[in-house]
């Protein structure tokens, strides 16, 4: 479960800046009580456009690719995929992650530019444990890897040490990962599931007749979450009954020559009621229902086995009620773990109505350069029982436009 992260000097985020996930006390459902304290489940940033709300949420994305897959997935001479400030293009970009493993506390941390991972420390703290201690630390400067390891971990031998130090653009941290070396200390990644619509380059959006394509197959193949969907589509009451087994046909796009540029097989959803039906090809339904369907798949999967769902702008193309109810979902799971959280951004202040102060992480942008994050439990003299989407929306609490758009 995520408690902490931490970045500094990347995209727009100029000086260091936190989500800190602990919660003062459990006020419902939305709370996981851990072994580590009272943590969110739910968290929500509001902001104005261009603040950085998807700054902060594209760094700790990224975070999790240099963790987890950025030494196999990187080539040697590959740069590092992320930016840093504009205005601090020579100065070493930093991040840290604080998550926690049943009875165990990790930290990870980096420091790096966009050629070398050039400091980077993994600790444990333990329950009954004060402080943290270092399983292993390394940093890297030119040809120079020096390692650090303790009672935690082993050393590794000199043929895999050669290798690790030529792949200077990625994390000793993953390697360790993928090669099982820290499977002892429980940890095989840092989410069982993980998922977001960001990457280093922003959202990835993807054209819908294509997103229809992906949701399909995930449906041909994945039928364990057939009856859940198609339950959860039903409470959207958009008139989808089923999801037809029968109607799986192709779809076929022609160009301006009347040649196949698209032949994919899409499935089929049953509209009606209990009189009459028909089934309507996945590509034929409303952005909102493709869009909340390309979201169902992975808030499943993290439902299913615990873990953190990442996205960006929630409400694209989807009814405020239908978001408050895949986001409510995060409160009871089927399985009833307490280690899922969403993280998500959005412009739609309905959805600060059922959160408390302490998941509600607010975005500006200072002087115009650097992107600050406050938590609205940090805004002096706001009570449990206001409205916080009014009182957002009247700037009571900041992160809104500086003054009245004009046009003309």
């Amino acid at each position: 479960m995520l408690l902490s992260f931490k970045a500094e000097n990347v995209y727009s985020i100029g000086n260091e800046q936190v989500f800190d996930f602990y919660a003062k006390k459990r006020e419902d459902n939305s709370v996981a009580d851990t072994r580590f304290g009272y943590i969110n489940k739910i968290n929500c940033v509001v902001g104005n456009n261009g603040a950085g709300k998807t700054s902060m949420l594209k760094a700790l994305t990224f975070f999790v690719w240099l963790a987890e897959e950025s030494f196999y997935k990187s080539k040697i001479d590959d740069l590092i995929p992320y930016e840093p400030h504009y205005l601090y293009k020579n100065k070493p970009s930093k991040m840290e992650m604080v998550f926690s493993k049943k009875d165990k506390l990790f930290k990870l941390e980096f420091t790096f530019d966009e050629e070398y991972v050039l400091q980077e420390k993994l600790s444990i703290r333990k329950v009954n444990d004060i402080k943290y201690k270092r399983v292993y630390s390394c940093s890297r400067k030119d040809d120079s890897f020096i390692t650090l390891y303790s009672e935690f971990l082993s050393p590794i031998n000199r043929k895999e040490r050669e290798r690790v130090k030529n792949k200077r653009n990625s994390s000793l941290f993953s390697y360790f990962l993928n090669t099982g070396a820290l499977s002892h200390l429980g940890l095989n990644n840092i989410f069982p599931s993980f998922y977001s619509n960001l990457t280093e380059a922003g959202r990835t959006d993807v054209p819908l007749l294509y997103d229809c394509f992906g949701i399909s197959e995930m449906l041909f193949n994945n039928k364990k979450y057939k009856d859940t969907i198609v339950g959860t589509l039903k409470t959207f009451d958009i008139g989808i009954n089923d999801i037809s087994e029968d109607s799986k046909s192709k779809f076929v796009l022609h160009d301006k020559d009347n040649k196949n540029v698209i032949d994919k097989e899409v499935v089929y959803f049953v509209h009606g009621n209990d009189k009459k039906s028909f089934n309507v090809p996945l590509p034929f339904e409303s952005d909102g229902t493709i869009r909340s369907l390309s979201l169902l798949f992975p808030m499943m999967e993290v439902l299913t086995t615990g873990g953190l769902l990442v996205i960006d702008e929630i409400e694209m193309s989807k009814h405020p009620i239908v978001i408050k109810k895949i986001i409510s979902s995060f409160e009871y799971s089927s399985s009833q773990k307490e280690d899922v959280q969403i993280l998500f951004s959005t412009h739609q202040s309905l959805l600060l109505e059922d959160r408390s102060k302490s998941q509600i992480f607010l975005v500006e942008k200072t002087d115009y350069i650097n992107s600050e994050i406050y938590r609205l439990d940090e805004v002096e003299g706001v009570r449990n029982d206001e409205n916080f989407a009014q009182k957002y929306l009247s700037g009571r609490y900041g992160a809104v436009p500086r003054k009245e758009v004009e046009f003309g």
